[in-house]
C-alpha cells in the first residue's frame, strides 16, 4: 500500500452533505483538532454561521471542547460571547475530567483489592494513550471491562462506594443467559456514571474479542500516580469504529481519535488485516472515507479505491449522515422521542448490519433483535416456552413506552 489521498479541494477543504453551516463550523473544528484544515477554511465556515449558539452547542455535543476549542479560541474567528461561553464550557470539562479521574482511580483500587481483573476502555484512559492528556477528549462516563465472572462482585464494590442503578435501568435476572452487555451506575453525590461491561457488544458475533485475549494483551497507562490496564493500541482502530459507527458519529471527537490512530500505510495495513479477519474490513474501509471526506486527513489511495467498490461501504457511507441531517443535531434526542426511536430503531440498527454483512452474524443479530433483553428479564417464561419472545415483543416495547 502507497500513495495517500488527502482531502479534495473547495470551499470546505472536502466534500460535505448538504449541512446546517454551524454544522460544516463543527465539522472545520474537528479538522483542526485532527490537523486537516487551513485558516483560510475555518475563516470560510465561521463566516457562514448564522446562530452561534447552536454552533457552540455542537462543540460541546461532538466532544470537542478538549480537543479543539483551545485551538478555536486562538484563531479568533468567533464572537466573543461564544468564545467565552466556550471558555466557561471548558473549565467546566476540565472541573468534570478531575472529578472521573478521581472516580477512576478510587475503582481501580477497590477492584485491584478484590482481586477483580478488569481493563479501562475509552475515556480518561483513551485521552492518555492517544494525546497524553488526561482531559484532551470530552467524556461523560468511566467505562470498565471486567471479567465475566466476577462481573456481581464489581456490582457490589460500586455500591460500597456509593454507586446505584439509574432510576431507568432495566432489571436483570441473576439466572438471564445472555444479560445485557453493560449495567449503569451513578454515584449518588457526584452523578457520575460507570458503565460496566462484561463484553464489549451486545452481540458477541460483532466482535468476538473475550476478556481474557484482552487481557493478555492489555497496556497501562498512569492515571493519578496509579498503573491502570487499558486496550492494548493494536486494537483500537476496529473497536472505535465498531462503537463510532454504531452510532452514526453522532460524536466527532470518535473519528478524531481514529485520525490519530490510523497515520501511516502500516497502521492501515495491519488494521485492515485484522479487520478482515473479523469480516469488518467493509466497516474500516468506511472509516477511511470519513476521515478523506469529514476530515479531510491523508488516507492511502489503495484503501479508498477499495471502499469505492464496496456496495457496504456506500450504504454505511449513506446511513452515517442520517445522524447529522435535520434539526437537533446538536444535542441528545430526548428519551421515548420518535427521533430517539428512528435513530436507535431504524438507521442503528440498519448500519449494524451494514457493518458486517455475514450469514452468522446476521443470524445471530436477528436473534437478538427480535427478543428483546428486557422482555427476557420482565416475562420470566419457561425454557421450553423461550421461542415466544419474538410475539410479545411489540407488547414489552409498548410497555416500556407507557411507562416512560
Amino acid at each position: 500500500m502507497s500513495g495517500f489521498a488527502v482531502g479534495p479541494g473547495g470551499d470546505d477543504g472536502a466534500p460535505l452533505p448538504d449541512f446546517s453551516p454551524e454544522l460544516r463550523f463543527v465539522f472545520a473544528a474537528a479538522r483542526l483538532a485532527s490537523g486537516g484544515v487551513a485558516s483560510a477554511q475555518l475563516d470560510r465556515a465561521a463566516a457562514q454561521v448564522g446562530d452561534w449558539d447552536i454552533a457552540q452547542r455542537g462543540l460541546v455535543h461532538h466532544g470537542l471542547i478538549g480537543l479543539a476549542v483551545p485551538a478555536l479560541l486562538r484563531a479568533g474567528v468567533m464572537p466573543v460571547a461564544t468564545c467565552a461561553a466556550l471558555e466557561a464550557a471548558r473549565r467546566a470539562h476540565v472541573v468534570g475530567a478531575m472529578q472521573r479521574l478521581h472516580e477512576l482511580v478510587r475503582i481501580a483500587r477497590a477492584l485491584e483489592a478484590a482481586g477483580i481483573r478488569y481493563v479501562f476502555i475509552k475515556g480518561i484512559a483513551l485521552s492518555i494513550q492517544l494525546y497524553g492528556d488526561p482531559i484532551a477528549r470530552g467524556g461523560r462516563d468511566i467505562d470498565v471491562l471486567v471479567e465475566r465472572e466476577r462481573t456481581r462482585d464489581a456490582e457490589a464494590i460500586l455500591r460500597d462506594l456509593g454507586y446505584v442503578p439509574p432510576i431507568n435501568a432495566a432489571s436483570v435476572r441473576p439466572d438471564e443467559d445472555t444479560p445485557p452487555k453493560e449495567s449503569g451506575w451513578v454515584h449518588g453525590e457526584s452523578r457520575i456514571l460507570v458503565e460496566l461491561h462484561d463484553r464489549l457488544c451486545e452481540n458477541p458475533a460483532l466482535l468476538p474479542w473475550d476478556f481474557e485475549a484482552l487481557w493478555a494483551e492489555r497496556e497501562t497507562v498512569t492515571i493519578a500516580g496509579m498503573a491502570v490496564p487499558a486496550m492494548a493500541r493494536r486494537r483500537l482502530p476496529i473497536y472505535l469504529a465498531v462503537h463510532g459507527i454504531r452510532h452514526g458519529w453522532q460524536r466527532l471527537m470518535w473519528l478524531a481519535d481514529l485520525a490519530v490512530l490510523l497515520d501511516s500505510d502500516a497502521a492501515w495495513e495491519e488494521t485492515l488485516a485484522t479487520a478482515a479477519k473479523e469480516g469488518l474490513e467493509g466497516m474500516m474501509l468506511h472509516v477511511g472515507w470519513a476521515l478523506h471526506h469529514w476530515l479531510a486527513r491523508p488516507v492511502p489511495t489503495p484503501v479508498l479505491a477499495r471502499g469505492a467498490r464496496r456496495i457496504d461501504v456506500r450504504l454505511l457511507n449513506r446511513l452515517v449522515v442520517q445522524f447529522h441531517d435535520g434539526p437537533q443535531w446538536y444535542e441528545a434526542r430526548p428519551r421515548s422521542s420518535l427521533r430517539r426511536f428512528i435513530a436507535g430503531s431504524v438507521w442503528s440498527r440498519s448500519i449494524t448490519y451494514a457493518m458486517k454483512p455475514t450469514r452468522h452474524f446476521w443470524g445471530r443479530q436477528l436473534a437478538w433483535d427480535l427478543s428483546s433483553p428486557q422482555d427476557r428479564a420482565a416475562f420470566a417464561l419457561p425454557g421450553g416456552l423461550g421461542w415466544m419472545y419474538p410475539l410479545i415483543r411489540p407488547f414489552g416495547w409498548a410497555i416500556r413506552r407507557l411507562r416512560a
